[in-house]
Formats: C-alpha cells, sequence, structure tokens
C-alpha cells in the first residue's frame, strides 16, 4: 500500500513493509508533519514510563505497539540520544506495523546521570548497558507483547546490541546495526586507537574528568556546518531545538572511564561475532566520523555467513546518523532496514 501522505489513521493499519514510502512526505514539510501527525501519535499512542534496576536506577523509557502489528522491535539507542529524539522513527514504525520499545541509557536520556556533572558521558561498567537492556525486555517488551521480536541498534548501541546477540543467542529473529560501535574512533594523534591507549592510563589516574584533557559540555552553539552527525539541515535543526526545549536531554563529551570501557568492549568483539547466531544487516555511514569504520568491516567478515549479504551496506557521503539523515540517505536506509527484518528467509535460527 502506497499513500501520498501518513495521517494518523496509519498508526491503526497494518501496511507493507517490504519498503518504507516516506519520500512521500519530504523532510521539507517535517514541522508540519510533526504539528499534523507526529506529536498526536505520540500523545495518543506512545506509552511512557521507568523501570528500577536493582543498584536503585530509574530509567525512562517509551514504547507503541499498533494494532495488527506484525513483530516487535527494541530499539537501541546510541550515546547521548533520547526515546524522544527517535519520534518521527516511532512513527514511521508504527505506521508499518511494527511495536517499538526503547529504553534511555543510564546516564542520558531522561534517565538519570552518572555523576554529579550532568553533562558528562559517564559509565564505570559497559556491561551495565546490557543488564539493563535485559531487563528491560524481561519487564516491559515480554509483558506487553509476545510477538516475535527483531532489534535495531545506534552507535554505542550497536556495541550494546552485540553483547545482547552473544548472551540471548535465541531471542531475536533478526538485528540491524547502524553505524556501529564495534569500535570507537579515539584518534588523538595518528590513528583511532590513540584515545584508547589514553584512557587505558586516565581511566585510573581521573576515570570521572572528559577524555581528551578539555571539559566537553553540551555544545549549545555547534552549528550546522561543524556537525558531524548528519547531513539535513532540517532533522538536525528538529534535535538541537528539541534538546534546547528540554535541557535534561543535553549530554556532553565522555569521560576516560566511559572511553576506557568502549574500548575493552572492542577488543572483545572478534570473539563475540564468532558467537553470534543471529543474521545481522549491517550500515555503514560512508562520512563517518564518530565510530570506525574499518572495525565494522572486520566484524562483518567475522560474523561469516550471519553478516547479511556478505558485507557492510555503506552509504556513500552519509553521516554518522542515518536514522537522521537527509531523505536521500535516510529513505534507502530504511527501505533496506524494513525489507530485511521483513524476509523469512534472513532467520538463521
Amino acid at each position: 500500500m502506497r499513500t501520498r501522505r501518513l495521517t494518523r489513521t496509519l498508526i491503526t493499519q497494518a501496511l507493507s513493509v517490504t519498503a518504507l514510502n516516506v519520500s512521500a512526505v519530504p523532510e521539507t514539510a517535517l514541522a508540519t508533519r510533526y504539528a499534523s501527525d507526529i506529536l498526536p501519535f505520540w500523545q495518543q499512542q506512545v506509552k511512557t514510563g521507568s523501570m528500577t534496576t536493582p543498584d536503585g536506577t530509574k530509567l525512562a523509557y517509551a514504547y507503541v505497539v499498533p494494532s495488527q502489528a506484525k513483530y516487535a522491535l527494541l530499539l537501541v539507542q546510541g550515546r547521548t540520544e533520547a526515546y524522544l529524539k527517535y519520534q518521527e522513527l516511532f512513527f514511521d514504525l508504527a505506521a508499518q506495523g511494527v511495536a517499538v520499545f526503547s529504553l534511555d541509557h543510564r546516564g542520558q536520556g531522561l534517565s538519570p546521570r552518572e555523576l554529579e556533572d550532568p553533562h558528562k558521558g559517564h559509565i564505570t561498567d559497559f556491561a551495565l548497558y546490557r543488564q539493563d537492556q535485559q531487563q528491560f525486555i524481561a519487564e516491559v517488551v515480554k509483558t506487553q507483547t509476545h510477538l516475535p521480536l527483531n532489534l535495531l541498534a545506534h552507535s554505542m548501541g550497536g556495541a550494546i546490541a552485540v553483547q545482547l546477540l552473544t548472551q540471548q543467542p535465541a531471542l531475536f529473529q533478526r538485528a540491524v546495526l547502524t553505524s556501529p560501535m564495534i569500535a570507537p574512533n579515539a584518534k588523538v594523534a595518528f590513528s583511532e586507537q590513540d584515545g584508547c591507549y589514553l584512557a587505558t592510563a586516565f581511566d585510573w589516574t581521573c576515570p570521572d574528568c572528559y577524555a581528551g584533557f578539555v571539559a566537553q559540555p553540551y555544545p549549545f552553539a555547534q552549528n550546522f556546518a561543524d556537525n558531524i552527525l548528519t547531513s539535513s539541515q532540517i532533522r538536525y535543526q528538529q534535535f538541537r531545538d528539541l534538546y534546547q526545549q528540554q535541557p535534561q536531554l543535553q549530554l556532553g563529551g565522555p569521560t576516560w572511564a566511559w572511553l576506557s570501557q568502549a574500548c575493552a568492549v572492542a577488543e572483545q568483539m572478534p570473539r563475540l561475532a564468532q558467537q553470534i547466531k543471529t543474521p545481522v544487516l549491517m550500515l555503514q555511514s560512508g562520512a563517518e566520523q564518530a565510530v570506525s569504520n574499518s572495525a565494522q568491516q572486520q566484524f562483518c567478515q567475522e560474523l561469516g555467513s550471519q553478516c547479511a549479504g556478505g558485507k557492510v551496506e555503506t552509504f556513500a557521503g552519509a553521516k554518522h546518523e542515518l536514522l537522521f539523515e537527509a531523505d536521500t540517505h535516510r529513505d534507502l536506509a530504511l527501505q533496506k532496514i524494513m525489507a530485511f527484518l521483513a524476509d523469512d528467509k534472513a532467520v538463521g535460527h
């Protein structure tokens, strides 16, 4: 089914999942689309709440289960993100008959920060991210739906997703990783690994200091031309306006402890890849500056037959956030994602 305009009635209709027809509503009409369709959808259809972890941390989440949903999708966010940032994607996926669940990681979004300085991106143990997601699946996802479960993870969420796929190999039917942080681009001087060497040292002496030697609070004055996230000025401005309107979402640079943990997970990736039994679609940003593209290529090779198509799908010219990119990149990425998730032959278990 194709339509010239997505309206609220689409939320309760099951559409074809072979392609997502977002091009009929171009990004130039995004402001109007938010007012007429997306915001009413969030007010009327999306449920929000919080769960308390064993260490007493209260984590925020959101989900939607449209009528006649075909499957459920766990959306694992990247660093600095929040479920509110994904309002457009929630709407698009729900219109395609997909139930969507997303948890704001500890230390970001509407979840509490790990340090007194709310702008520091900090974690003491990367495994906490995985444990939080496992609790979210058990306490929220599985209690709200019994639909087959798929996985969509971005950037840092990709590293968390890899751990989930190895811990519970039969949990997900398929997994999609967009610009995954198989290894962070921790470049300081000459190579992507330089920052990891420094993180190992400074994690002992100043774990809660900003990585990189200088303070990196939320970049209030960053210009669109300087951003490494997207080439869509409209979607970039929408994200910046959201974080300006809701300051609790703002997060700055990572600490040495966070970087040290990210680097430690990167070292485990070759071993983890060999344990994954779930089909994985990997989408890569051609103009990437936030994570390591070479590590993604290597990871696909290590996945072997579980790496869909036997290669990483590269979007030439696209920046880090494919799901917030200009329509030329975003539409194609969503079409590839939906086609992969709808392909029964992609299921390897």
